[in-house]
């Protein structure tokens, strides 16, 4: 929903109702920010920052990220360079989306799924064998 949002201002507002190759670029930014938040919200069952990420895992997002933006800031075939604003809006746009937003909604339907789940009562799932030692036992 939230990427269907950011489309709708950047064909409004950035012109990309009329040039097709920046509406391409925005779009892979916009996919390419979304996924690298929503990777970082979604290792985490609680708050996003309720534990730190390995440094190899936050290299290689960083790099991804880093990498996708200097491509479309430098152009390739078919992607036009954008303005940093704009790039600077997409990143902001999606790591709000997705760290703030998507992540509040998240750990509340997390909380709000345990619970139910705890609410409930347990099924007995202990085993109903007989203790063997029972029989060896005398009478008496």
């Amino acid at each position: 929903m939230e990427t269907l949002l950011l489309l709708w201002i950047g064909w409004s507002n950035f012109g990309l109702a009329t040039n097709n190759n920046a509406l391409y670029t925005f779009s892979f930014l916009m996919l390419l920010y979304f996924a690298v938040f929503s990777v970082v919200s979604a290792r985490e069952r609680h708050w996003f920052w309720s534990t730190l990420p390995s440094k190899t895992f936050l290299s290689a997002l960083v790099a991804d990220a880093v990498t996708g933006t200097v491509l479309t800031y430098v152009g390739l075939p078919g992607l036009l360079p954008l303005p940093w604003w704009q790039t600077l809006a997409i990143f902001v746009y999606a790591m709000v989306s997705c760290l703030v937003l998507n992540d509040a909604l998240k750990v509340a339907m997390i909380k709000w799924r345990v619970l139910n789940a705890v609410a409930t009562k347990p099924a007995d799932v202990t085993p109903q064998i007989p203790d063997p030692d029972s029989n060896l036992r005398p009478a008496g």
